[in-house]
């Protein structure tokens, strides 16, 4: 069984940027609805294009810098993992986000 686990890991090493792309990216459509109704709330005192351009500038630069980063972190974190603790984190990542994704309604 070991060569088993140790040949699926290894598919799943080759396919890390992949992998780590689809975490994130399914975190950041989770949550990305708190996130823009927090920037509105703490933006509520600008004046409307003033909040438009910030708004902008929230999706176009910020999600693009969090996404890089979180997506180099999970990168770093998962390639420093066992084989068998390797495969129960993104099995277990993606089912959880499953799981969040539903109770929250977004599937």
């Amino acid at each position: 069984m070991q060569p088993y686990i140790h040949q699926f890991a290894n598919f799943l090493r080759l396919h890390m940027d992949s992998i780590s792309v689809g975490l994130v990216a399914t975190i950041l459509i989770i949550y990305g609805s708190y996130i823009n109704n927090y920037f509105k709330k703490i933006t509520r005192s600008i004046p409307f294009l003033g909040r438009f351009a910030l708004f902008v500038v929230l999706c176009s630069a910020g999600y693009a810098f969090l996404s890089s980063q979180m997506v180099r972190l999970l990168k770093m974190f998962l390639r420093g993992q066992t084989d068998l603790v390797l495969i129960g984190i993104i099995a277990g990542a993606f089912a959880l986000l499953a799981f969040f994704a539903r109770s929250g309604k977004d599937i």
